[in-house]
């Protein structure tokens, strides 16, 4: 009986430590220009997205009008068209073919990814001032993780959610 119980509660502990409270961390940006995004060590592989250059402005126009929705209706995806207009903001697309790695700098595809978009030679150059918008695969839920980033004095900042939320 002893072991039934002492079996019981490791697996109660195992179960409870898996149900969902982790958080999908998003990348971190730093060095210069070009920047280094690190990832999560457990973050799982998959395509990774830059976008940009955004205004902060834009950002926080966009941000009030998706936040907390699940959904678009008609008239919000006609706001944001208003916000953003009909630019592709991608800017560069990886694929992993392999192994994840734990780090990317911008425009150097690592041998275990091949790159996407654009579909020869290297993205466009970072630009002083704007913002630049990372999207990479989750660990823990269903949706991508996103970061921001800009590029001030030749190194790479965060832009932190309370920025973009004034």
């Amino acid at each position: 009986m002893r072991i039934f119980a002492i079996t019981y509660l490791i697996l109660s502990i195992i179960t409870l430590s898996s149900c969902g409270y982790e958080v999908d961390e998003p990348p971190t940006i730093d060095g210069g220009n070009p920047p280094v995004i690190r990832y999560p060590i457990d973050t799982i592989g998959g395509p990774i997205y830059i976008r940009g250059p955004y205004t902060l402005e834009q950002l926080k126009q966009g941000h009030k009008i998706v936040a907390g929705e699940k959904g678009l209706t008609e008239s919000q995806k006609e706001e944001l068209k208003k916000i953003y207009g009909d630019k592709n903001y991608l800017l560069w697309e990886v694929d992993p073919l392999g192994a994840h790695v734990p780090s990317i700098t911008y425009g150097i595809v690592p041998e275990t990814y091949k790159q996407v978009y654009p579909a020869n030679g290297k993205p466009e150059d970072l630009k002083e001032g704007v913002i630049y918008e990372v999207i990479t695969p989750p660990r823990y839920r269903n949706n991508s993780v996103t970061a921001y980033f800009t590029i001030k004095n030749g190194k790479a900042k965060t832009i932190t959610d309370d920025e973009l939320n004034e």
